[in-house]
C-alpha cells in the first residue's frame, strides 16, 4: 500500500478560500466607485428646475424700468454675433450696440449686433436646453435673478456682466 505525503493541517484549503475572499472584497469595493456613486441625473435636472424657476421669478419681480448690461457670447457663429454688446433698456425698450464697430461677415462695419441677445432670450434658451434634457451649468445673479453665466456647450455659451442700474 503506497502512502501519499499529505502536509499536516489544512494550509492550501484555507489559502485558496483567503484568496477568493479577498478578490471578492476588492471586486465589491471597485464596483461601488463604478456603478453605485454615479451622480443622480433625474435629481440634477430637478434641481436645476428648481433654480430656473426660482431665478425667473426674481427676476421678474426686482427687474428695474432702466438697466445696461454687456453680453458676451461665445459660439460657431458669425463674428458679429459672437463680439461682446451692450444693452442698455429704457421703458421696456431695448437697444444693443457694440463698443467697437465689428465687421460683420458680408465685410461692412456695423455698430449694433444684427441679433442680440437679451436677458429673456436667454432664460429662453436655457428653458429649451431644460426640457430637451440638456444638462447646462446655468450660474444666476442673487441679487436680481438673471443669468450671469450660461454654458450650453463647449462651443455655446452666453455670459451676462456689468449689470447696473441706470439712474
Amino acid at each position: 500500500m503506497s502512502k501519499k505525503y499529505r502536509p499536516d493541517g489544512k494550509y492550501q484549503v484555507t489559502s485558496h478560500v483567503a484568496a477568493i475572499l479577498l478578490v471578492l472584497i476588492i471586486f465589491v469595493s471597485v464596483s461601488y466607485y463604478f456603478f453605485l456613486a454615479r451622480p443622480d441625473e433625474q435629481a440634477a435636472r430637478l434641481e436645476a428646475g428648481d433654480a430656473f424657476s426660482a431665478a425667473q421669478s426674481l427676476w421678474e419681480t426686482r427687474r428695474p424700468a432702466e438697466y445696461r448690461y454687456v453680453v458676451d457670447r461665445s459660439c460657431n457663429c458669425p463674428e458679429e454675433d459672437s463680439r461682446a454688446y451692450t444693452i442698455i433698456v429704457r421703458n421696456g425698450q431695448s437697444s444693443a450696440e457694440f463698443a467697437i464697430p465689428v465687421e460683420s461677415s458680408a465685410g461692412i462695419l456695423v455698430t449694433s449686433p444684427p441679433r442680440p441677445v437679451v436677458i429673456d432670450d436667454v432664460f429662453d434658451v436655457i428653458e429649451r436646453a431644460q426640457r430637451s434634457g440638456m444638462l447646462i451649468e446655468v450660474r444666476y445673479d442673487s441679487d436680481f435673478g438673471f443669468p450671469e453665466s450660461v454654458v450650453l456647450s463647449a462651443d455655446d455659451r452666453y455670459e451676462i456682466r456689468d449689470f447696473e442700474i441706470a439712474n
